[in-house]
């Protein structure tokens, strides 16, 4: 290849390019089954599979699975007082043993967590702070209060208990301090999320479960 040759191929590469200044990507917003929701997983367990199912409605399928669905508080709502929800399941997990950390899988739970919301950026992992879970159990009593087998800071109300209102639509109401105070003997902090979850990753039984989105209000 002659010289003009070899300067007019290199010329030809150097327009190849483009020019002006460096164009990022786009950030992609961040995959969430429920629109408002972020989504945490958990090392080497099949996630829940949730889904919209209507307006305000979500639907937990799970079968050997194990997921969260968490919403951030915004700030004027961080100190009510009341929770209300719907909630359906098509059976409890049968085999459950709720106060055995190796056992304890729920057809249905909703989780509030309590904190300071100085800095608190959730998204891709649960919030940290002091937590209580309402659950539809097995076989423990309508309100029986004890503390998560396999979490610090965490206790736990069975609200619904055995399948005897499997199948229905069941409306829940809670006084969220009285049951904080109630638990840690102590006054609540402000609410940082509220969070559900339906897990089967301990029995590997079949549940699917309905959850209206949660409520909090004054009285």
């Amino acid at each position: 290849m002659g010289l003009w040759s070899s300067i007019l191929l290199l010329i030809w590469i150097f327009f190849q390019f483009p020019f002006g200044p460096f164009q990022p990507e786009e950030p992609k917003e961040e995959s969430t089954p429920v629109k408002g929701w972020w989504e945490v997983r958990y090392f080497g367990v099949p996630p829940t599979r949730y889904s919209e199912a209507g307006k305000g409605i979500i639907k937990a399928e799970s079968l050997g699975a194990r997921s969260s669905l968490f919403k951030k508080i915004e700030e004027k709502e961080k100190d009510l007082p009341v929770l209300s929800w719907k909630w359906k399941v098509s059976n409890v997990v049968r085999s459950a043993i709720e106060t055995r950390k190796d056992r304890f899988d729920a057809a249905a739970r909703i989780m509030v967590v309590f904190g300071k919301t100085s800095g608190f950026t959730p998204f891709g992992r649960e919030p940290i702070g002091l937590k209580i879970e309402y659950i539809w159990a097995t076989r423990l009593p309508k309100g029986h209060l004890f503390d998560h087998p396999g979490e610090r800071n965490c206790k736990i109300f069975v609200v619904e208990s055995g399948e005897a209102k499997a199948g229905q639509w069941v409306y829940e109401e809670r006084n969220i301090h009285k049951d904080f105070k109630k638990a840690f003997s102590k006054e609540p902090e402000g609410i940082l999320a509220i969070g559900i979850q339906t897990d089967t990753d301990h029995s590997n039984e079949m549940v699917t479960a309905y959850y209206s989105h949660p409520i909090l209000r004054k009285k």
